[in-house]
């Protein structure tokens, strides 16, 4: 009778291990490809397209879901006249991945130099819609899909994002506007406080006078100034009034009493503005 158990435990290290060499193979096999691209690509640098054209070849050959390398493929067949193949290598890329951008910028370049607009159209509007805003390929797409002229929703999109630009800037105007109008009230206010301290209660008025005659968007400021101004004032018409009086005394001392009125008029008249404002 066969003894099957040390069949039995080789077919077993053989499951358990065939995965992890399976896995190493590929990796090793991927890294290949990728090595092989790489000097596809320094040859066609240096302008030596046909044998890059063999070095991508082994990359795809090695790894069939290489895309970036079809890719590659399709600028080197597109650069050497052969548009056929390239439109293929450039779709294959896409099969694998369809959301590789750049297979979708060369399909609408070389579909817009032979001249098939319809298609042209169709993979810029691919790029377009699938491209990060901003970013340098969507701008391309986008000045591609006015001048064909075959896309004018990019067009009714470029209207709306200048017309919110505008808008921005309006708001943005604005907003400055309000804030040096703010930063120029409180220069004045803060001059008119150092009046006010200072005891120069005429200027400290004017000082207030115009932080209220520009009207700054803020409230807060607006009421302490009016608070200010009303203080300022009341006390510059009480030094008037007491001015005018000691004149007024100065004036009967030397008998001239015409003048004596004159002054005594307008010291109370500062006294009524006073009593009229509390």
């Amino acid at each position: 009778m066969v003894n099957l158990r040390p069949m039995r435990f080789f077919l077993t290290l053989v499951l358990l291990f065939f995965p992890l060499l399976s896995s190493q193979a590929q990796t090793i096999g991927e890294e290949q490809a990728r090595a092989y691209r790489e000097e596809g690509y320094r040859l066609q640098s240096l302008g030596d397209f046909q044998t890059a054209l063999s070095y991508y070849q082994k990359a795809v050959q090695i790894d069939p879901h290489f895309y970036e390398a079809y890719n590659d493929l399709g600028v080197v067949y597109e650069t050497l006249g052969n548009d056929e193949e390239a439109l293929n290598m450039y779709k294959k890329a896409l099969d694998i991945n369809p959301e590789y951008l750049p297979a979708y910028t060369n399909l609408a370049f070389l579909h817009e130099n032979i001249g098939n607009i319809k298609k042209a159209t169709f993979y810029w509007k691919k790029r377009y819609l699938l491209g990060q805003e901003g970013s340098y390929w969507k701008e391309v797409a986008r000045q591609h899909l006015l001048k064909l002229g075959t896309y004018p929703q990019v067009r009714q999109e470029m209207l709306e994002e200048e017309a919110a630009r505008l808008s921005r800037e309006l708001i943005y105007k604005r907003e400055q506007k309000k804030l040096e109008k703010i930063e120029e009230a409180k220069l004045h206010l803060d001059l008119g406080n150092r009046a006010l301290t200072e005891g120069d209660y005429e200027i400290a008025t004017k000082e207030f006078r115009t932080v209220l005659s520009l009207n700054p968007p803020d409230e807060k400021l607006k009421n302490k100034t009016r608070e200010l101004y009303a203080q300022a004032e009341r006390l510059y018409f009480r030094n008037q009034a007491l001015a005018n009086t000691k004149s007024a005394l100065d004036y009967i001392k030397s008998n001239d009493y015409l003048s004596a009125g004159d002054k005594l008029e307008e010291a109370l008249t500062a006294v009524f503005y006073i009593t009229q404002e509390e």
